[in-house]
């Protein structure tokens, strides 16, 4: 028992250490990329590692998957970044204007935005997921990454209110952000997207089955 309860701790601890190694692996990649350019690759990368791990592969080398990914997809992943951050900025803008214009109309298409706005940054949550999980065109990850908002809606609320402790927790003890911020982040948001996957892939194989 003693032996086992160890053999936990050290599991525990190395899983912690990989975090936070991880963490700063995507912080240096963000940097060296001039931010705006490597930004979006490292958190491809960070995903692509994640989604290793709860596979089954948590022994794989770190460094050499991180870098193996962020070198493929730096072009695709800026691009759909550039998708994301665009669309996110024009429906600020919108609901920006919204708020303050007294017109009914206006006002009454603020909540109209606001619901657009909450349903876009679900969305977001599940872009990358998507995208190192399946493969297929940019237009085809965009349409599945809105559909899996309406697929057991459960785990989307469960992966939103880890986001919203993680951000929380942070702002508690910013001192963790260096370490564990982006990578708890991908940590989060990958596993109740892979539970919501695996339902998803058994369902479509029930179906195959008895057709």
């Amino acid at each position: 028992m003693e032996s086992s309860g160890m053999e936990r701790i050290y599991r525990l601890a190395d899983f912690i250490m990989k975090l936070a190694y991880l963490n700063l692996l995507a912080i240096f990649y963000t940097v060296i990329g001039l931010f705006i350019f490597g930004f979006f690759p490292a958190l491809t990368a960070l995903f692509y590692i994640v989604r290793k791990w709860l596979t089954g592969y948590s022994d794989i080398p770190i460094t050499k998957n991180f870098w193996f990914a962020y070198k493929k997809e730096f072009v695709r992943s800026n691009v759909i970044g550039a998708i994301l951050f665009l669309s996110g900025l024009l429906l600020f803008i919108n609901l920006s204007i919204a708020e303050v214009v007294n017109e009914p109309i206006i006002r009454f298409s603020y909540y109209i935005l606001l619901l657009v706005t909450i349903l876009f940054a679900c969305m977001c949550l599940y872009v990358f997921p998507v995208y190192v999980h399946f493969n297929g065109s940019m237009v085809q990850m965009f349409k599945n990454a809105f559909l899996f908002l309406f697929v057991q809606p459960i785990h989307t609320v469960c992966m939103v209110a880890g986001v919203i402790i993680l951000y929380f927790m942070l702002r508690f003890v910013p001192g963790l952000i260096p370490f564990f911020s982006m990578s708890i982040f991908a940590f989060i948001v990958m596993f109740f997207s892979l539970r919501k996957f695996e339902r998803i892939v058994r369902v479509a194989d029930s179906e195959v089955t008895q057709a």
